[in-house]
């Protein structure tokens, strides 16, 4: 039976940095605060927690259960991880570091905390949130599904890597059957992931198995929890399952991407030549992990992304809602569309000839629309399918 579309125009970024970004620069939020590295691969780094400067124009922070403790060496971290996947691929990632000490300013907080109540604090959150959204912005109309590493450094007695999918220590010492149950991946952020596999992988392997980041990272020499070697911390044993920005852009709300945070032991951060060669490694793992889900994105097509920020709200969809048929205004010139569904999976491919009437035959649900110029991306639309 024909069923009839629906666009639902959604716009979950915003982008107010309407410029290009050259891949491999540096930019910067008002009054230099935040910096991002621009990149040209589906990967994005952030170092919340990692920065120094602590401006007398921006008062202390002073709320509620606040941390102040800076995170060390972790945006020393996030330039040497950047510069070894370029040395491994020619390609840059996405990264983005709060320069301000967490006394300042806490980018992984909300922004009532975050700041807490200065206005240009509230500023350095908001270019730092703004900068990882325009790098998804453009992840997603150039290349599809993302993985975003939220880094940060811990002070705990054992000396290993710690992995955050917004699942607790207590939660980890589950069996694997119980991780696997009554959709409990619903709750991480790895949703996309576990979807995408379609039941061939399931939650357990995904954080702790053979397909798992934790096994990367030990692949390359680096103890890791969880991980094939270490399932769970014990009971007692301190660990960090993923804050606020693991849950803003993993995928536990929705999306193509997928989020883990990373909490390094002091071993691996303070001794410069350590760090560097733990750099190496951490490029490594990330590369393999990404390749590992066998995305329609190739690293090695990065040179052929676009690094300009696209404004989809020049694209409007008439008539909406529709029923059979649609009409996209607001591009000059088109050719082609793709649908995905909401695991990332492509549904449809669509030349198109009639740009005044577009038709499509889908099963109800939630999809996004990709619209081309021969096979450049220009834009990317949600759209729902209904009876």
């Amino acid at each position: 039976m024909k069923k009839h579309l629906t666009l639902l125009l959604i716009f979950t970024t915003t982008l107010v940095f309407a410029q290009s970004y050259t891949p491999g620069e540096t930019y910067f939020g008002d009054k230099n605060y935040i910096e991002y590295l621009a990149g040209n691969l589906p990967i994005i780094l952030t170092a919340p927690h990692g920065g120094d400067l602590k401006p007398d124009e921006i008062a202390d922070r002073d709320c509620d259960n606040c941390v102040y403790v800076k995170d060390a060496y972790t945006q020393e971290l996030i330039r040497e991880t950047t510069e070894a996947i370029h040395e491994q691929t020619g390609c840059y990632p996405h990264a983005i570091i709060n320069l301000l000490h967490r006394t300042k300013l806490d980018a992984n907080r909300a922004i009532e905390d975050a700041a807490d109540g200065d206005l240009i604090a509230q500023q350095a959150w908001t270019d730092f949130h703004h900068f990882i959204n325009a790098s998804k912005e453009v992840i997603e109309i150039e290349m599809g599904p993302a993985i975003y590493f939220d880094l940060h450094g811990h002070g705990h007695a054992i000396q290993r890597i710690e992995l955050g999918y917004l699942i607790s220590g207590s939660e980890l010492r589950w069996t694997d059957d119980e991780l696997n149950a009554n959709d409990f991946y619903k709750t991480t952020s790895v949703v996309h992931a576990v979807d995408y596999f379609s039941g061939s992988v399931d939650l357990a392997e995904l954080i702790r198995g053979d397909i798992s980041f934790g096994n990367e990272l030990e692949k390359e020499g680096y103890p890791t929890v969880p991980s094939p070697n270490d399932l769970a911390p014990a009971i007692g044993e301190s660990y960090f399952s993923g804050g606020y920005n693991t849950v803003r852009y993993g995928s536990r709300d929705g999306g193509f991407m997928d989020g883990i945070q990373i909490e390094c032991n002091q071993d691996i951060r303070f001794v410069e030549s350590v760090r560097k060669e733990f750099a190496k490694s951490l490029a490594k793992a990330i590369l393999r992990y990404y390749d590992s889900f066998n995305y329609n994105f190739e690293i090695g097509n990065c040179k052929n992304v676009s690094t300009q920020n696209i404004d989809s709200e020049k694209i409007s969809i008439y008539p909406n809602p529709t029923n059979e048929h649609f009409k996209i205004e607001g591009i000059s010139s088109f050719n082609k569309i793709k649908i995905f569904d909401t695991i990332g999976r492509e549904v449809n491919e669509t030349e198109i000839s009639n740009t005044n009437h577009i038709s499509l035959d889908l099963k109800s649900g939630f999809y996004f629309i990709e619209i081309f110029e021969n096979e450049k991306r220009l834009g990317i639309k949600e759209l729902v399918v209904i009876d």
